[in-house]
């Protein structure tokens, strides 16, 4: 028999699902707390006793799809043949991730909106940000970059990257505007590769 603990913990996830449906769906205005109640089936006060507000449920939404987009952008983030490209493809899986209009409306249409700018680059930072940093390292590491401080790198590349995904996101052609950034995004990594600052 589930426990009293196990019994709440399965009606958060139930709240967030059914939340992350209706927010990705109907967007975060058209979607009330009744509603994320009855999609999630359970009664208003159970999604008041883990959520004091709809912004405290959109922002675990955030979280969880941010947590998954993350995961599967990580997958590609192994290093394996030219760690240049393999950034490349983790750019553009990215990019693509992001043009599911669910994924675009939760995290790049109303999270700028609802959280606010600095909570949204906070919590974008703490999931693809990592991940930015994890890659950069990597390429130093092997030698597929010339080596300089990561930190403030990291912060330039992750700065850059969100505002292209908020300008896709605002664009009729997500896809078209994607495919734009993604070749600016690599004439930028070719000019920080080692091999385009070797002097002859």
């Amino acid at each position: 028999m589930a426990t009293q603990e196990a019994r709440r913990a399965l009606t958060r996830s139930a709240v967030i699902e059914a939340a992350e449906r209706l927010f990705g769906s109907e967007g975060f205005g058209s979607t009330t707390m009744d509603d994320i109640a009855v999609e999630a089936g359970v009664a208003k006060g159970a999604v008041y006793h883990h959520f004091k507000s709809k912004r405290e449920v959109f922002e675990a939404v955030f979280e969880a799809v941010s947590s998954d987009l993350a995961g599967a952008v990580m997958h590609e983030v192994r290093p394996r043949g030219d760690i240049i490209e393999m950034l490349m493809s983790s750019t553009r899986l990215f990019f693509d991730l992001c043009a599911n209009p669910a994924t675009s409306r939760i995290l790049l249409q109303d999270g700028p909106a609802v959280l606010g700018p600095q909570d949204w680059r906070r919590l974008d930072a703490r999931h693809f940000g990592g991940l930015v940093t994890a890659s950069l390292r990597m390429a130093m590491d092997a030698g597929a970059i010339t080596h300089q401080p990561l930190e403030p790198l990291s912060n330039i590349m992750l700065a850059a990257i969100q505002a292209a995904a908020l300008n896709c996101a605002a664009s009729p052609d997500f896809q078209s505007a994607a495919a734009l950034y993604s070749a600016a995004f690599g004439s930028i990594l070719f000019g920080l590769s080692a091999s385009a600052n070797v002097r002859p």
